[in-house]
C-alpha cells in the first residue's frame, strides 16, 4: 500500500465543560461593533478543560515552562508560563521564557508528518510505499533481526545514533536497551558537533555557562560566532537589557546578521579567520601593557616553563623523577630558577614569577636544556599578527583591532559564543585565539565575563539511573555512597585532585565498559568517509601526511584503545535512528551514506513522532509519542538552571507509545525470540558475558521501572535526595509548578565544570571557583592551557594559537558556504509545521549579495544551483545587501525532501575532520562521552553558484 493518509487536527469548536477557564475582556460593551455572538465566538476559542505544565524535550538549551491547555482530549493550544521567579533584585527576571517554536508546538502533534502506527516498507527504500502493520509484528521481525546480526557479525554490529532529542526519558530508553546487549552508541557530540573543540583544549572543558541573566552584568558584549537574535529567543532579551544597563554590544560576523541589527557596533569579518582578529587584539593588549599579568601568572600556562630545542613543557620526570610526577610544570624567576608549580591550586603564594625569563636546567640524562616560557613563545607567536598584518588576513581595519582591544582590556567582557566556531575546520584555533584574548583581560570568573559553553548541570537523578538495581532512596544513598568512595580512593592516588579532576577520572574509566564511541572510525570504516578525508586538495596543506596515515597511527598507537567500533572487519547489520535524522545531518549528504552504508545493512529502524528524510528511507517506522502526550525532563543546562518537566497533558495519538514502552516491548519480545531459537547468551565485544532469556527483566529492572511517571519520578527525587533540589521533591510538587530552579551543581563532572557556586540571590557566576577558590582546571598543566606539547601539534605549528585560512574543503571556488540555525525551527523538528512555514518563505533559501548575484543573472526567487567538487543542491535565491561578498548562507533545518531531488545543502559539504583531534591520551586531550573526539567540519566549504538551468 502507499504511505496511509496523513489527518489535519480537526477544528475544536465543541463545547465546553463546567470546569472551564476563559477570561472577562475588559470593555467589551465599549468595543464598537462587538456584540454578544462576536465575543462569545472570541471566548469559545479559548476556552478548556484542563491544563499542564509543558516544555519541549529537543536539542534547545531554553528549558522554557508553558502552560498547555486542553479541551475534548486535545491540546487547543499553549502558553509561556511567565512563572519564573526573580533571582536578583538587581537583575531582570528571565520571564516570559518563550518562543514562536514551542508556542506552535501543539500543531504538530496533529500534522500531516505525524506518524500514528507501525509502518514497514514495502517497497523499495525510499520508495514511499509503506503497509502499517501490528507492533507486535514490527517488534518480533526487528528482534529476529537482531538476534541474527549479534549471531552472524556479533552485538557490536547492532548500531544506534546516540540523539539530543526526546528529552531524558528517551535517552535512557534505547541506551539501556543498547547497554543490554552489547551494541554500539555513536556519540551524540561527534554526530552533531556542538562540541567546542578550542574550549576543551584551553579549558579540558567547555563549561564556561554562566546562567542566561549574568548577562545583565557584562559591560561588553561580543556576539562572536553567534547569531542569539535567531537562536537565543527566550533569554535574548538580557543582550539589550545589559545595553540600556550601559553596556556596549559588538556583533562580529562576516555578514550584517539578526543580531547585528540591536548592535552598538558591527565588524565585518572573513569566514574563518576570526583568530587573526582574535590574537591582533590579544598583540595589542600586550603590547600597550594593559594586560592583567596576575590574572594571566594565576590562571595559565604561560609562565611555565618549555624547553628550547624540542618545544616541550619542562617537566618533573625531566629534572627529578624520584621527587617529581610527570606532570610536575615549573614557573621560573627573573634568575631564572625553577619553582614547582603547584598542582592543587591557582594561588600564588610567596613567588615572583618572571614571564618573559630564560633559564637552564640540568635534565637527569646529564645535559643541560635551555628554557624559555610560553608567555614569551607567545610573544614570538603575536609578531606576525600585527593589526595592519591582521587586516589583511580578516578584513577588519587596523583602528578597529585596537579599538576593540582596548575595550575588552577595561570592560567586564562576555563572549556570547554558539555552535558555529566549533564547525569550522580550524575553528579549535579560533576559539584558543578568542580564550586567549579573554585570558589576558582577565575576563572570566567574575559577573558578566567568560565565553559562553554548555554544561549539563543538575540532573544527578538521571546519572544516577544507570548505577541503580531498584527503585527508592536507600538505593539511592547506595549509589551516592558508591560514587563517593570511588572518587575519595581515585583521590588517595592523586591528593592534588579536585572533585571535578576525580570525577572526569570516574567517568573515564566508565568509558571501557560503556556502549558510547566517537563516530569517526564508524564514518571511516563504514560511511564513506575515507575518500573525502584523503583528498589532499580539499585538505589542510600544512599536514605532513596524509589523513590515512594519522588516522592508522593514531590507532596503532592504542590512543583510541576500545573505541574503534564497529572496527573494519564488522559488518553493521541493525542501525537504529531514535529521533536522529542522518540523512538530513550528515555531513556528506545523503548520497554518502545511501550509496556506501545503506546497501550493507539488513535492517533499518527509526523511531520518531514524524516521517523525517531518514524514517522515509527506513526498513520500520515505530512512532513515538511526542511531547504533551507523556512525562518527560529536559536536559539540563545553565542556561536557565532550571529544571524542566512536561506532563502528559492528553493521550498519546494513533498506535504512538513513548520509547521507553517501544523498548520495553522490544526487551520482551528479544527475550521471547531468543528462547525460541535457543540463542540466549553470547559474548559482547569486550568478551563480556550477555544474556537475552531475562533481558526483559533486566531492563525494567526486574519489574522496578515500568513507566516512564516511575521512572521521571525516581529522577526527581534522587536529585533531591543528592542536592541539586530541594529535600523532599517528587513529580507531584513539580507538577504544581512545571520548574524549579536547581540548588546545587550535584557531585557529578558534568556539573562541577561550572566551577561555581550555586546561590540563591545571584546569577550562577562560571568559572568563578578558579578565580576565587584557586580550584585548578582539569587540564594536563591544571592551568588554562594555550601550550599543547604534542608532537603532532608542534609539528602543524599549532602547539600555540594561530591563524590558518580555512582549506578548499570542496574544491577552489570562489564562495564560502556558511550557515546557522534558522529562526523558523529547532533543526529540521519544526519544518513541518504549518503554523511556523506561514511566517517565512517555507522553503530553503541560498541568501547571496545581492551585487554578486546580478553579476551573475540570479533574480529573487529564481533557483539557483550551488555546486563544488563534492556535489550540489539547488534552492531558491534572496537577495541581500547584508551578505558579505564572496559569502553564501543557507541556514540549517530544512528535510532534504524540500529541495530538488531530495538533495539538500549537506551534499556540498564533505565533512573533513581535522586529523589534529585524532590525538588522545595526552593530558585533557582523552575521550570522554560527548566530549574530546574527532568531529566533522562543515562551515566555510568552498562553492560556485549559478542559475539552475546553467549551473555546473
Amino acid at each position: 500500500m502507499a504511505a496511509p493518509e496523513l489527518q489535519q487536527h480537526p477544528r475544536r469548536t465543541n463545547s465546553v465543560t463546567e470546569n472551564s477557564g476563559a477570561a472577562d475582556i475588559p470593555g467589551e460593551t465599549d468595543t464598537p461593533g462587538a456584540g454578544p455572538a462576536s465575543l462569545d465566538s472570541y471566548r469559545d476559542a479559548f476556552k478548556w478543560d484542563s491544563a499542564a505544565w509543558g516544555t519541549h524535550c529537543l536539542n534547545c538549551l531554553g528549558t522554557c515552562p508553558y502552560r498547555v491547555y486542553v479541551k475534548d482530549g486535545e491540546v487547543l493550544f499553549e502558553e509561556p508560563g511567565g512563572n519564573i521567579e526573580q533571582v536578583s533584585e538587581d537583575v531582570p527576571d528571565m520571564n516570559p521564557l518563550g518562543c514562536q517554536k514551542g508556542c506552535s508546538w501543539s500543531a504538530q502533534l496533529y500534522g500531516e508528518d505525524r506518524i500514528l502506527k507501525p509502518l514497514k516498507r514495502s517497497g523499495e527504500r525510499g520508495e514511499g510505499k509503506w503497509e502499517e502493520i501490528s507492533w507486535d509484528q514490527a517488534l518480533t521481525e526487528i528482534a529476529d533481526a537482531i538476534i541474527d546480526a549479534i549471531d552472524d557479525e556479533g552485538p557490536e554490529s547492532v548500531v544506534f545514533e546516540e540523539t539530543v532529542e526526546g528529552g531524558l526519558a528517551a535517552w535512557a530508553a534505547y541506551l539501556r536497551f543498547a547497554s543490554l546487549i552489547g551494541a554500539v552508541t555513536l556519540d551524540a557530540n561527534g554526530l552533531i558537533n556542538d562540541f567546542p573543540t578550542g574550549q576543551h583544549m584551553t579549558f579540558g572543558k567547555f563549561a564556561c555557562a554562566s546562567t542566561a541573566d549574568d548577562t545583565f552584568h557584562s559591560k561588553l558584549i561580543l556576539i562572536w560566532h553567534a547569531n542569539p537574535a535567531y537562536t537565543s529567543i527566550p533569554y535574548f532579551h538580557y543582550i539589550p537589557e545589559a545595553r540600556y544597563a550601559g553596556a556596549r554590544v559588538i556583533t562580529i560576523a562576516p555578514d550584517y546578521s539578526p543580531s547585528a541589527v540591536g548592535a552598538d557596533e558591527y565588524v565585518s569579518v572573513i569566514p574563518g579567520t576570526d583568530a587573526a582578529l582574535a590574537l591582533a587584539m590579544t598583540k595589542v593588549v600586550l603590547d600597550e601593557g594593559i594586560a592583567d599579568y596576575d590574572f594571566i601568572k594565576s590562571q595559565t600556562d604561560l609562565p611555565f616553563a618549555v624547553i628550547k630545542e624540542s618545544g616541550r613543557f619542562l617537566r618533573g620526570t625531566d629534572v627529578d623523577p624520584d621527587k617529581y610526577r610527570d606532570d610536575q610544570f615549573f614557573w621560573l624567576d627573573s634568575a631564572g630558577t625553577l619553582i614547582p608549580a603547584p598542582r592543587g591550586s591557582l594561588a600564588i603564594e610567596d613567588v615572583a614569577i618572571d614571564l618573559e625569563a630564560a633559564g637552564k636546567a640540568k635534565l637527569t640524562d646529564g645535559s643541560e636544556a635551555e628554557l624559555t616560557t610560553v608567555f614569551s613563545l607567545l610573544r614570538e607567536r603575536l609578531a606576525q599578527f600585527t593589526p595592519e598584518a591582521a587586516s589583511e588576513m580578516c578584513g577588519v581595519a587596523p583602528s578597529t583591532i585596537e579599538h576593540l582591544a582596548r575595550l575588552a582590556a577595561e570592560n567586564s567582557t562576555k563572549i556570547i559564543e554558539g555552535f558555529n566556531a566549533a564547525k569550522y575546520y580550524h575553528g579549535d584555533l579560533m576559539e584558543r585565539s578568542m580564550c586567549l584574548l579573554l585570558a589576558v583581560t582577565g575576563n572570566w570568573g567574575r559577573p558578566g565575563s567568560g565565553i559562553q559553553g554548555l554544561a549539563l548541570a543538575g540532573m544527578d537523578g538521571y546519572m544516577m539511573f544507570p548505577m541503580k538495581q531498584r527503585r527508592g532512596l536507600d538505593e539511592t544513598a547506595r549509589v551516592l555512597d558508591g560514587v563517593e568512595g570511588a572518587m575519595e580512593a581515585l583521590k588517595e592516588q592523586d591528593p592534588d585532585a579536585s572533585d571535578e579532576i576525580v570525577g572526569l577520572d570516574l567517568l573515564s574509566r566508565g568509558v571501557a565498559a560503556g556502549s558510547a564511541t566517537p563516530p569517526v572510525f564508524f564514518n571511516y570504516y563504514h560511511g564513506g568517509y575515507e575518500e573525502p578525508w584523503n583528498n589532499a586538495e580539499w585538505g589542510d596543506p600544512t599536514m605532513k601526511r596524509s589523513f590515512d596515515e594519522y588516522f592508522k597511527d593514531a590507532i596503532g598507537r592504542g590512543w583510541w584503545g576500545g573505541l574503534v567500533r564497529p572496527d573494519d572487519v564488522t559488518d553493521p547489520q541493525v542501525f537504529f535512528c531514535v529521533g536522529t535524522n542522518p540523512l538530513r545531518r550528515s555531513r556528506g549528504g545523503r548520497k554518502r551514506f545511501l550509496e556506501t552504508l545503506w546497501p550493507n545493512l539488513e535492517t533499518i529502524v527509526t523511531v520518531d513522532n514524524r516521517m523525517s528524510s531518514t524514517a522515509a528511507w527506513s526498513d520500520y517506522v515505530l512512532p513515538a509519542a511526542m511531547q504533551y502526550e507523556r512525562p518527560n525532563l529536559q536536559y539540563a543546562v545553565t542556561h536557565t538552571f532550571r529544571l524542566a518537566f512536561s506532563d502528559a497533558a492528553v493521550e498519546p495519538r494513533g498506535d504512538s507509545k513513548t520509547e521507553w514502552e517501544i523498548f520495553k516491548m522490544l526487551s520482551e519480545k528479544v527475550q521471547e525470540r531468543a528462547i525460541a531459537r535457543d540463542f540466549v547468551e553470547f559474548q559482547d565485544g569486550r568478551r563480556q558475558p550477555k544474556r537475552l532469556d531475562d533481558i526483559a527483566e533486566q531492563f525494567t529492572y526486574k519489574g522496578a521501572f515500568e513507566t516512564d511517571e516511575v521512572i521521571v519520578d525516581e529522577w526527581i527525587r534522587d536529585c533531591g535526595m543528592a542536592g541539586t533540589l530541594p529535600d523532599g521533591v517528587s513529580i507531584e510538587r513539580i507538577r504544581e509548578t512545571g520548574t524549579m530552579r536547581f540548588s546545587g551543581l550535584g557531585i557529578f563532572a558534568s556539573g562541577l565544570a561550572v566551577a561555581a557556586d550555586a546561590k540563591k540571590d545571584k546569577p550562577l557566576n562560571a568559572y568563578s571557583w578558579h578565580t576565587e577558590k584557586h580550584v585548578p582546571f582539569p587540564t594536563l598543566t591544571r592551568r588554562a592551557q594555550f601550550y599543547i606539547d604534542h608532537p603532532w601539534f608542534i609539528e602543524a605549528g599549532e602547539e600555540l594559537p594561530t591563524h590558518k585560512p580555512p582549506p578548499n574543503a570542496g574544491g577552489e571556488q570562489p564562495f564560502a558556504l556558511t550557515s546557522g540555525h534558522s529562526r523558523w525551527t529547532v533543526h529540521a523538528v519544526s519544518m513541518g509545521n504549518r503554523m511556523l512555514l506561514e511566517t517565512h518563505r517555507a522553503e530553503p533559501l541560498v541568501v547571496i549579495n545581492e551585487r554578486e548575484a546580478r553579476e551573475r543573472e540570479i533574480g529573487d526567487g529564481s533557483m539557483v544551483k550551488v555546486f563544488n567538487d563534492h556535489g550540489d543542491f539547488e534552492a531558491p535565491a534572496k537577495l541581500s545587501g547584508r551578505i558579505r561578498p564572496g559569502q553564501v548562507v543557507v541556514y540549517n533545518g530544512f528535510e532534504p525532501h524540500m529541495f530538488k531531488d531530495w538533495k539538500g545543502q549537506n551534499e556540498v559539504e564533505p565533512g573533513l575532520v581535522k586529523w589534529l583531534h585524532l590525538v588522545a591520551r595526552y593530558g585533557h586531550l582523552r575521550y570522554l562521552p560527548f566530549g574530546w573526539q574527532p568531529v566533522p567540519s562543515d562551515r566555510a566549504v568552498r562553492v560556485d553558484i549559478a542559475p539552475a538551468e546553467a549551473g555546473g
